[in-house]
């Protein structure tokens, strides 16, 4: 038979699941959206590099100059969007990082429910002990007055 508090115990138990699911959900989706931005960082840093080491034209040949400006039209190009895609990725990340602490709080918030719940049903227990036990030893009294108030008793003395 299912008790109310069983029922509630069990409700309980499937919330600590599911907030832990969800907080495990958010942390991949935290560590995604960092690695997504790590990423777009090494991008920049790539271009950054091949920008500052592109050599400088030998020769004075217009064809040759032309060249080395259309690539270098195409870094610009790709550094400034490697830029915004990094811009993208930390806005990326701060939310995941909102997401993931406020799935942690509320974890951590029904784990402390749950321990507080099952710490006053053991205080309960515990207190249904200790009156059942008195209840035993008062009775185990009265019978051993009984006894000791019969005929040939120490009563009768």
């Amino acid at each position: 038979m299912t008790t109310p508090a069983s029922s509630r115990k069990g409700n309980l138990r499937g919330l600590v699941r599911l907030r832990t699911v969800r907080e495990r959900d958010s942390r991949t989706g935290l560590a995604t959206a960092l690695a997504e931005e790590r990423h777009a960082e090494a991008a920049i840093s790539d271009l950054e590099l091949m920008l500052s080491t592109l050599p400088a034209p030998t020769t004075s040949d217009l064809t040759a100059f032309q060249g080395r400006q259309q690539t270098l039209d195409l870094i610009r190009t790709a550094l400034t969007t490697a830029r915004a895609d990094l811009e993208s990725a930390r806005v990326v990340s701060a939310a995941a990082r909102d997401r993931w602490m406020a799935d942690r709080t509320r974890l951590k918030a029904v784990e402390s429910l749950a321990e507080r719940r099952v710490a006053a049903i053991r205080a309960e227990r515990e207190r249904r002990e200790r009156i059942e036990l008195d209840e035993v030893a008062e009775e185990m009294w009265r019978r051993g007055a009984l006894v000791d108030a019969g005929p040939g008793g120490r009563g009768a003395e």
